[in-house]
């Protein structure tokens, strides 16, 4: 992971594993494709905030193969998902996962670029984002009217291996360039309530204040 030991990597995986065939399953194909998808500490931390606040609705940005939406969903049985992907390949592949998890109804997937599809999404106690870093800012700042006081916001990838501390990388990589600003723009909105949390790839925790 870079920043995070190998061994104690591995020894929070081994104490929270899926305990779920076919998430297992779609864990691998993500590996072995190279596909994006959140890591599995990660996604129990999540779950507890899911647990904790129980929303209504979810948005996701950024389906892919629907690895995380189906976590989100058997996690918040009561919720509906309304997850974006622009992809078609991965869209295709999400709306066939879906239905073999039996989560099609429970599901919303919305086809095409976030930046045009966010502002229509309804209220969502929940927000998870986790596509092109180099436009976190940009998502925050349309889904930000979407989440109620009391609502979450939860930014995956947002160490990026690590990187994101080097400051010789950073400078050299556009996308770092913009992620690392965010993360210090994110730090310093007074309307959120963030803490950087350094499990799985990193996530950003933000509790909304006021409107």
């Amino acid at each position: 992971m870079g920043f995070i030991k190998e061994e104690v990597d591995q020894y929070i995986t081994e104490l929270l594993p899926l305990d779920d065939s076919f998430l297992e399953e779609l864990q691998q194909q993500g590996i072995k494709e190279e596909i994006p998808i959140i890591q599995v500490p990660s996604m129990k931390l999540i779950q507890v905030l899911l647990n904790m606040i129980r929303p209504s609705n979810i948005i996701e940005v950024g389906t892919a193969i629907g690895f995380s939406t189906i976590f989100l969903a058997k996690s918040a049985p009561y919720a509906t998902i309304h997850t974006i992907e622009r992809n078609e390949t991965m869209i295709a592949r999400a709306k066939e996962n879906f239905r073999i998890a039996g989560l099609d109804k429970q599901i919303i997937l919305y086809e095409g670029d976030a930046i045009e599809i966010l502002p229509h999404l309804p209220q969502s106690e929940f927000i998870f984002i986790d596509a092109a870093k180099g436009k976190y800012k940009q998502f925050l700042q349309l889904a930000f009217p979407l989440l109620p006081v009391g609502g979450i916001f939860v930014f995956d990838n947002i160490l990026f291996r690590g990187y994101i501390a080097e400051e010789e990388i950073v400078q050299t990589k556009p996308m770092l360039k913009k992620l690392h600003r965010f993360n210090q723009e994110l730090a310093d909105e007074k309307k959120l309530l963030t803490s950087f949390v350094p499990i799985g790839d990193g996530l950003a925790i933000s509790y909304k204040l006021e409107e």
